[in-house]
């Protein structure tokens, strides 16, 4: 039996094996396509996480779900001594070609064809990494737990997840998808015409944006998958206090939107607990930026109250009921008065008209018209413009 056929549980790995594709493709054979890989990857440690690469030279670095290693090969190529842990078996023999083309292969100190779950060593490592997948694992916190046991005293660990508040927009454009493949009525989503009318939604803005990807691909891995719902994006309340259970303390994200060290003598220093205390305190402030991607930095930001917060949440949830139903009513689904007050009194502009749009696409949604509902999200501009923030990068040090 392929794996194409098998019948695993539900899973965002059987997603990927089920419908045959690789959600992050990277062509990195091609010497441009590499060199830009490259510079990426060195922004991402260097400027966001606050890792130096030299710090991975000769280190012993294990990697939770490598996919097909474009990413262990740029470890690789700053020295690492890789343990490569990938369950999904169509990506390896990319994998090794890979290794074996860039001449790497002796980087591999291990390549192990299992899950987080059933790995098992008595080794300790200077470096974890997980990206792409822990927070849809229905174990999430088991296994987060699990890989944190893997570090070293102050070794650095990182992982990236969906976070459910940066989401909105992207589980939005589900709910429009949806809604317009229901009122043509195309039964199957994932179909030819399904993709074409996503090209005809959101094609326009896709092309904008700096993507390693095609639209085909992130259409599968972002408006069709599964795993983008509410119970599968994770939020930084549950992941902090996750920290502190393993002994960990927050060192860097990306992106970078706390300020909780911001203009603090050094020799002032706070206890994983309060530091991390003050990092949620801020994140209420930077909750603007999360559902829209823009920087605001300005004191006139208000603190997002907790109902606005749990408003947003229950939102997100009712949309990812509506997606995943056959059956389920569009009135379900309505935008929170709650978000809906909160930005409409911001003093920054650009958040005004943002929420004027989210509630004008909320009620065009439950429009029967098909035209309607395309020529309405056509004229939008920040909603079209703004991706929010769904992907969230953490490292943190094991104290």
């Amino acid at each position: 039996m392929s794996n194409c056929e098998n019948k695993l549980k539900p899973s965002l790995l059987k997603y990927y094996q089920d419908y045959c594709f690789n959600p992050v493709p990277i062509n990195v054979e091609d010497k441009n396509v590499w060199e830009l890989h490259m510079v990426k990857r060195r922004n991402l440690y260097e400027r966001h996480l606050k890792i130096p690469l030299s710090l991975f030279n000769g280190r012993s670095v294990i990697e939770f779900g490598c996919n097909s290693g474009e990413n262990a090969l740029h470890l690789a190529a700053c020295g690492a001594r890789l343990t490569l842990v990938e369950p999904n078996d169509q990506v390896l023999p990319r994998l090794k070609t890979l290794f074996k083309n860039f001449g790497f292969e002796q980087s591999i100190v291990a390549l192990v064809n299992k899950d987080i779950a059933g790995f098992e060593s008595q080794n300790f490592y200077d470096v974890v990494l997980a990206e792409g997948f822990l927070n849809a694992l229905s174990n999430r916190d088991e296994m987060f737990l699990k890989i944190c046991r893997f570090l070293v005293p102050n070794g650095l660990g990182v992982i990236s997840f969906d976070d459910r508040y940066g989401s909105l927009l992207e589980v939005t454009k589900q709910l429009i998808l949806k809604r317009a493949c229901c009122l043509k009525k195309i039964d199957d989503i994932h179909s030819q015409i399904s993709l074409e009318l996503a090209k005809t939604l959101f094609g326009e803005d896709f092309a904008r944006l700096n993507a390693s990807r095609s639209f085909e691909v992130w259409w599968k891995d972002v408006l069709l998958n599964p795993f983008v719902a509410w119970k599968h994006l994770w939020t930084y309340q549950e992941f902090i206090p996750l920290l502190e259970k393993a002994g960990c303390e927050f060192y860097s994200s990306s992106p970078k939107w706390t300020r909780v060290d911001h203009f603090l003598w050094y020799k002032d220093v706070p206890n994983s607990e309060d530091r991390h205390q003050r990092l949620l305190s801020d994140w209420h402030r930077a909750f603007p930026s999360f559902l829209t991607g823009l920087p605001f930095f300005d004191e006139k930001i208000e603190l997002a109250p907790f109902d606005v917060v749990e408003a947003t949440s229950e939102l997100i949830e009712k949309i990812s009921e509506y997606v995943s139903s056959e059956n389920l009513s569009i009135d379900s689904v309505s935008y929170p008065s709650e978000l809906d007050n909160y930005l409409n009194k911001s003093e920054i502009a650009e958040l005004q008209v943002f929420n004027d749009e989210m509630k004008r696409i909320f009620d065009v949604v439950k429009s029967s018209q098909f035209d309607e509902l395309i020529s309405n999200y056509h004229d939008t501009k920040y909603i079209r413009m703004f991706w929010g923030t769904p992907c969230h990068y953490i490292c943190f040090i094991k104290r």
